[in-house]
């Protein structure tokens, strides 16, 4: 081989090392931004095995969704399950979850004898499993619960907690809220991660139930703005028609997101090309601050793709070269194989009349005599 012939074949072989090395880089970081929000790994927390998907319904202020549309929307689910048989294994076992939510904001004040501060909060009013689906961590106390006789537990977050009391060791202590006392069910961590440390800021915040927050505000509507379902999908796709088939709000009023198929190849590569449009909302639907930062990593995974593609291209290109260099030279390589094998041939030949003539000779001619 010429020296130049040589060369060309270390450069290809170096450019297509440093593509794979790429592609293994741009896959490590595409794997750490698909899994860092916990919003979007219901499906992992809730199923044993069994094939699930994760649903949101976004809905604009106008829809006018209240807890009569939600346990509307329960039995109608159930019915639906039940009607392509789909049910549980285990007796008595819960087949799905579900949450909703609104949000809002509240001036909130410390019950401290000696003094009193205040904060004005951001506020998320939650019903369900809303823990499920959003596990905040916790610094210290637990969460609250649907279940709970007088709905007056909240958690605050530690931002909330230093302005209201200079700690965050406040767990059963109490907050006023239009002159009524709530108990600190939890302290939770501040939201980590660039995108969520984004859209969250360094407001305090704090989370409530539904019906309190809605007893708090008994003037007005409190519209709920956020319903998450974690639903059986045994047929790809049944889970999301069943959630559409059972919608009452108007579309032009409502958005779906699929959470399960968020960080596929057929959503992502999409948002990659289509040129930045998606961030043009003409919608009414205004985003719960969990989904804006997931749409932050689509953003951003889907440009680690595209550069994960482009580092395909240099071994694509390779592999057609070497294609294109086998068709060109087939004659030359048909007549080269074909001469090794009359090579190989004539070998066996060869050991084969040795073995053969071996045979023959009589008993001790085969060598030298003594």
């Amino acid at each position: 081989m010429k020296a130049a012939g040589k060369r060309k074949y270390i450069v290809l072989a170096a450019a297509n090392g440093a593509a794979a090395l790429l592609f293994v880089i741009f896959l490590c970081i595409f794997s750490n931004i698909t899994g860092k929000l916990d919003s979007q790994q219901t499906v992992r927390r809730w199923s044993s095995g069994e094939k699930y998907t994760q649903l949101s319904v976004f809905y604009s202020s106008l829809a006018s969704v209240d807890l009569n549309t939600v346990y509307t929307m329960r039995v109608d689910i159930e019915g639906k399950l039940k009607e392509n048989s789909v049910t549980s294994e285990k007796e008595n076992a819960r087949l799905w979850i579900d949450a909703y939510s609104s949000q809002g904001k509240l001036k909130v004040y410390s019950s401290r004898a000696d003094y009193t501060a205040s904060c004005e909060a951001e506020v998320t009013a939650t019903g369900g499993d809303y823990f499920i689906f959003h596990p905040v961590r916790l610094i210290s106390g637990s969460y609250y619960s649907d279940k709970d006789l007088m709905q007056d537990r909240v958690i605050i977050d530690e931002n909330m907690a230093w302005q209201l009391f200079g700690s965050s060791n406040v767990a059963g202590m109490t907050v006023l809220i239009n002159g009524i006392r709530y108990y600190i069910a939890g302290v939770a961590e501040c939201e980590k991660g660039r995108e969520m440390k984004y859209v969250c800021g360094d407001k305090p915040r704090m989370y409530i139930s539904y019906a309190a927050y809605k007893r708090i505000n008994q003037d007005i509507d409190v519209p709920i703005t956020s319903y998450e379902v974690c639903l059986p999908d045994p047929v790809s796709g049944l889970g999301k028609k069943i959630l559409g088939e059972v919608l009452s709000a108007d579309e032009g009023y409502r958005q779906i997101v699929e959470n399960s198929e968020r960080y596929s190849l057929k959503n992502l590569y999409p948002i990659a090309f289509d040129g930045g449009k998606r961030s043009v909302i003409d919608s009414t639907v205004i985003y719960p601050f969990w989904e804006n930062a997931a749409r932050m990593t689509e953003d951003k995974a889907a440009d680690v793709l595209l550069a994960m593609t482009v580092t395909l291209i240099i071994p694509l290109l390779t592999l057609i070269y070497f294609a294109w260099m086998l068709y060109h030279k087939r004659g030359d390589i048909k007549n080269a194989l074909a001469e090794q094998l009359r090579k190989i041939i004539y070998k066996i030949k060869i050991k084969v009349t040795s073995r053969q003539k071996a045979k023959q000779l009589p008993a001790g001619k085969g060598g030298l005599s003594e």
